[in-house]
């Protein structure tokens, strides 16, 4: 009965998910709001709604065929087989484990080549965002492969290695684990752009200009010091636009899309950068890591359950509890989890995203960070009219509509 259950999980998740694209895509049909209907003209507005049909038949194509795969492994006691040849090959069990979710993502990864390269190659070159080169996207996949192995299997060495330590005392696992985990979130979050964004991305430091001192005059004048400001190289790969900036405390970097300097003026480029520091100004950042840590404590706790489970890994082939297995099992029955908190985290994000727009009016202008929204959604084809339901579910920005009225009524 318990693999039935977690059958019923996947598909029940898929049919939600589905139905919520749908409801979001039917409502094209409606009225754009007032507030947006200049962004895009006749032409560029069917460009738009030819783009969200595209995304969508290829989402409900990869949706669909992820969670028949998942279901089929699972029917087919794929991952039992698995499992007795890595305890063959393997007598240590951090190296069972390791082996295990290495055929598992392995093929996962190699699966995934194919919807990528359509994606980037097929539907983004189609609407003039792909800028990418084969080249570039098998040195992509090749990156992504390393950093996976590399810094997901000692994520799972350390997990593991915890786990066996305090096997008898399951607080103590959640607990080590929840710390350790906070840690890493932390760490990789701070060396963002000091180390991976530059693994995929040459960064270019902004050269003395008026822009750049007016970007660091803004952040003095709000109690930051800014360490440097760079330009990535963000158009090898695709048209669209974006900033952001980076690190914790009182001195941040400012990392600026070549995209965006080269589709902004100087004001509508300072009032995005405004937005961002409104962000740190608020600490937002570590409201954000704090509710990360909360949510995880609460999947850990789950998880827990999930990997001393006999009869649950027994039910899909396996001789016990797995820890590898386990991992996937909990990644599957956690969705539903997912949606429910999606929507309160979803909230507080978009609450955040008002204050960052009206602390950027105000320490540049109203009709800058107005232009800058409209110039993102026009080169981003950004949904003009999405259904309320996808916005409480997925959005973790207000839609454009509703920025521009926020900033025009402060």
């Amino acid at each position: 009965m318990l693999n039935y259950l977690v059958y019923a999980v996947i598909v029940i998740m898929f049919a939600v998910d589905l139905v919520i694209s749908l409801i979001n895509y039917r409502h094209r049909k409606q009225p754009v709001p007032a507030y947006v209907r200049d962004i895009f003209d006749q032409e560029k507005y069917n460009n738009w709604l030819n783009y969200t049909m595209e995304k969508l038949r290829f989402g409900l194509v990869t949706g669909g065929f992820n969670t028949a795969l998942v279901v089929v492994l699972l029917a087919s006691g794929f991952f039992g087989v698995v499992e007795r040849w890595s305890s063959a090959w393997f007598s240590v069990p951090v190296l069972q484990a390791l082996s295990f979710l290495g055929v598992i993502f392995g093929l996962q990864f190699v699966l995934s080549i194919p919807f990528s390269y359509y994606s980037t190659f097929v539907i983004e070159e189609k609407f003039g965002f792909n800028k990418t080169t084969p080249k570039t996207f098998w040195l992509d996949q090749v990156k992504k492969l390393l950093l996976m192995v590399v810094l997901g299997g000692l994520l799972v060495w350390l997990l593991q290695s915890l786990y066996l330590l305090f096997a008898d005392r399951l607080w103590l696992f959640l607990l080590s684990a929840w710390a350790a985990l906070v840690v890493i979130i932390v760490v990789v979050f701070v060396l963002n752009t000091k180390v991976f964004v530059k693994i995929f991305n040459k960064l270019t430091p902004l050269p003395e200009s008026p822009l750049r001192t007016r970007i660091e005059a803004l952040a003095a004048e709000v109690g930051f010091s800014v360490k440097a400001v760079s330009v990535m190289d963000a158009s090898r790969r695709s048209t669209k636009l974006n900033a952001f900036f980076s690190g914790l405390g009182k001195s941040r970097e400012v990392v600026l899309y070549d995209t965006l300097m080269e589709k902004m003026d100087d004001d509508q480029i300072l009032a995005v950068l405004a937005h961002e520091l409104g962000h740190a100004v608020h600490k937002d950042v570590p409201r954000m890591l704090g509710q990360q840590s909360i949510v995880l404590g609460l999947y850990l706790v789950l998880a827990g359950f999930v990997l001393q489970s006999d009869a649950l890994a027994q039910a899909f082939g396996l001789s016990g509890a797995h820890f590898g297995f386990g991992l996937i099992l909990f990644s599957l029955l956690v969705t539903p989890f997912d949606l429910l908190l999606s929507i309160p985290l979803n909230f507080l994000s978009r609450k955040a995203e008002y204050a960052a727009d009206a602390f950027s009016a105000r320490y540049v202008d109203k009709q800058s960070i107005m232009g800058a929204l409209r110039r993102l959604t026009q080169e981003n084809l950004a949904n003009l009219n999405p259904h309320p339901l996808y916005v409480h579910i997925h959005y973790s920005h207000p839609p454009i509509a509703e920025r521009l009225r926020a900033i025009e009524e402060a």
